[in-house]
């Protein structure tokens, strides 16, 4: 059973601005483009850009409602379309996330649950409810493979799954204005000492802006992705490529996106390699 059902519905008053896996280090450039774009999506976030933010809250009770009286799998899926439906308008937010995966836990589209509520850690990695729920859709999933081992990066920077994305961009945000402060006071001061908390603050918003920067391809789902359905994956582009593997992928395995085309994916499958897929047996 999904341990919480939805969250308390005075969180669609106020729903969270923005709460955002890597599998591979970034070159220092796409970690500076990444870590400007991070700072802008947290700093400002997307429902702010939306035309009629109000829209979004509406919809959001219009899910928990189609919710509460679903009955069978497609009712379920009415309320996730609904919740689709708001990230589709550049709206994403950890509570949205996380209700999408419940209502496709309650449908049974194990593969797509465990896909929001891994893009619902990003923005809120110390929730035990969260945390619950995904760990029961992973059991449940019957195409579940290995995890990939943990990032080297996610050692150092271990505050990495402690912290949300937008508060990384926050506190990264916060430290170059005091870095900037303590700069001009030191100028002005002339103590040896406020420089040394210059240069550990910017220190600081290096480590952080790295962090939000490796963050951010979860934040948009670019790199991870789950088989929906089953489906044979294929040594080229074309069913009549040989197998890439001695048996079908299932609905919940999950998979590094290597590269894609309109009409198949190439991912890294975790301790059984590397394989085409047709896109319309995969969720982003």
């Amino acid at each position: 059973m999904i341990v919480q059902r939805f969250i308390a519905r005075s969180s669609v008053v106020r729903m969270d601005r923005n709460d955002g896996a890597v599998a591979r280090p970034a070159k220092a450039a796409h970690i500076i483009a990444m870590a400007i774009a991070a700072i802008i999506v947290g700093l400002f976030g997307t429902n702010a850009m939306a035309s009629d933010p109000g829209a979004h809250q509406r919809a959001f009770v219009r899910a928990l409602e189609l919710f509460d009286s679903a009955k069978t799998p497609d009712d379920y899926r009415e309320s996730a379309a609904v919740l689709e439906s708001i990230l589709a308008d550049g709206f994403r937010n950890g509570a949205v996330y996380y209700n999408l995966g419940n209502a496709y836990f309650r449908a049974g589209d194990f593969g797509r649950a465990v896909l929001s509520y891994r893009k619902a850690k990003v923005y809120r990695p110390r929730d035990p409810y969260l945390n619950a729920n995904l760990q029961q859709a992973l059991a449940t999933a019957p195409g579940r493979l290995n995890e990939p081992p943990r990032p080297w990066w996610t050692h150092v920077l271990f505050w990495t799954d402690l912290i949300s994305f937008p508060m990384k961009v926050q506190v990264c945000f916060v430290g170059m204005i005091l870095s900037a402060l303590t700069m001009v006071a030191g100028n002005f001061l002339r103590r040896p000492r406020v420089y040394w908390l210059t240069g550990g603050l910017l220190l600081l918003c290096v480590l952080v802006g790295v962090d939000a920067a490796l963050c951010y391809d979860d934040a948009l789902g670019q790199r991870r992705a789950v088989i929906t359905g089953e489906t044979i994956a294929r040594k080229g582009t074309g069913e009549s490529y040989e197998p890439a593997f001695d048996q079908p992928l299932r609905d919940g395995a999950e998979f590094e996106v290597l590269n894609q085309t309109a009409d198949w994916t190439f991912g890294h499958f975790e301790s059984i390699g590397d394989g085409w897929v047709r896109n319309e047996f995969v969720a982003r």
